[in-house]
């Protein structure tokens, strides 16, 4: 993991990054604090690019991609930051000399396995939670576990949260499902098989049935196709000043591999800057600590105290109910859906944006305010300042220490260009 930061006023941007990396493994834990986040994007040009959550693409060093570009890209600028991210994704998509066919084979077959280990582990998590609940014999249900655990993989793919359908991602045309399910058949089967042995050795009598098998088809080809990023990702943020741009400006997306000459990507932020908007503060990665401190309260907090206020609001008014004289079962059952449905909830409701206006107008309005005059070296000790906050919480927290290491910042300015205001400076 990481921590990550990009400051916007009109005159500048700053993006800071940790440099601590977390390597895990069945039985080890190591983090190293010397790994660089952040780079140039086009020598001589006001740009850069930094990545978070996964150090690599198709087993390639970040680094080694970016430098390549940086070679290809021979110093040309573009009018916006905007053209200099498509332009990069463009790249990556477009280039068989960096991604050859094998290798998006080979790293289709990594991605899927992920995928279908992800799912093996939350099927191992539903068959503690079923012993532990003294349901029964496992035996007698492992196959109704498994497919419970499989229904719920595929719903996650075709839904959001919300509910609302998942679409495909527009990075790819029409059809792409039908290309990798006939270009990858004996894969997704192999990788099938391998599933279902595994499992079935720690739980003898485990087999799916043809509607499952196409279930998991669907899981192997949405993994890639649909708005979903389950998998091993790597967000990467682009920000600074396109030619025609008179303020900064930011993008960011999230991606993963290519297959079939195309990379599976999405656009994840944006954020402009214009004569008359305010500062910009965007986070990412490991964040909670840099939205304590503009907020004014951890938003863990908050929702402990909107669960115990809940309750608390709950109780007084089920006491009350439970207290008036005359009624009857059914009145008072009656009486407590509607006061809750309608006068408790809106009073939550105004409670908490009473909470919320406060902490903008007290917390957040002076941060914001004071962001926006900043000059361009004091934007960048304020980034590399928010980096600290995260990696100062996990020193003095029983925690692993995902963030640390010393600090790259780079403030980049139109007349200025790109500077690295922070020589590796140490948390």
């Amino acid at each position: 993991m990481t921590s990550e930061v990009v400051l916007m006023n009109r005159s500048a941007v700053a993006m800071a990054a940790d440099s601590a990396v977390t390597i895990s493994g069945a039985n080890y834990l190591k983090t190293y604090n010397s790994v660089d986040k952040l780079f140039p994007l086009v020598d001589g040009q006001p740009v850069a690019v930094m990545i978070y959550n996964n150090a690599e693409i198709m087993s390639t060093p970040w680094e080694t991609v970016i430098s390549l570009y940086r070679e290809h890209a021979a110093g040309k600028p573009m009018d916006t930051i905007e053209a200099y991210a498509q332009d990069f994704l463009n790249f990556i998509s477009g280039n068989p000399d960096l991604f050859p066919p094998d290798h998006q084979d080979t790293e289709f077959f990594k991605h899927v396995l992920v995928v279908f280990t992800i799912l093996a582990e939350d099927f191992d998590y539903q068959v503690a939670k079923f012993i532990e609940a003294k349901a029964g014999r496992v035996r007698d249900h492992i196959n109704q576990i498994f497919e419970f655990v499989v229904e719920q993989l595929h719903n996650d793919y075709q839904r959001n949260l919300d509910d609302t359908p998942r679409p495909d991602l527009d990075a790819f045309p029409q059809g792409m499902d039908e290309q990798i399910r006939r270009r990858y058949k004996a894969e997704i089967n192999e990788l099938i098989e391998a599933l279902v042995q595994a499992l079935a050795q720690d739980h003898p009598g485990l087999h799916i049935t043809d509607k499952l098998r196409a279930r998991l088809t669907d899981i192997a080809v949405y993994s890639v196709t649909r708005d979903a990023f389950f998998e091993h990702y790597t967000g990467v943020v682009f920000a600074g000043f396109g030619r025609q741009d008179k303020y900064p400006s930011m993008r960011s997306y999230l991606t993963s591999s290519v297959v079939l000459g195309l990379l599976k990507h999405r656009q994840d932020r944006i954020a402009d800057m214009g004569s008359n908007s305010g500062p910009v503060v965007q986070p990412f990665a490991q964040d909670r600590m840099i939205r304590t401190f503009l907020t004014g309260m951890d938003g863990y907090l908050r929702m402990f105290m909107f669960g115990e206020t809940l309750k608390l609001t709950t109780n007084v008014v089920s006491d009350l109910v439970g207290r008036v004289p005359g009624l009857s079962d059914d009145q008072r059952q009656t009486l407590w859906a509607d006061y809750s449905e309608n006068n408790m909830v809106m009073a939550l409701r105004e409670f908490f944006r009473s909470v919320d206006r406060y902490q903008h107008i007290v917390h957040t309005l002076p941060i914001y305010r004071a962001i926006q005059t900043l000059p361009k070296k004091e934007l960048g000790e304020t980034a590399a300042s928010l980096i600290k906050l995260n990696s100062f919480q996990q020193k003095v927290m029983n925690s692993i220490e995902t963030v640390g290491g010393p600090i790259d910042v780079a403030v980049i300015t139109r007349n200025g260009g790109l500077e690295w205001r922070t020589e590796k400076a140490e948390l």
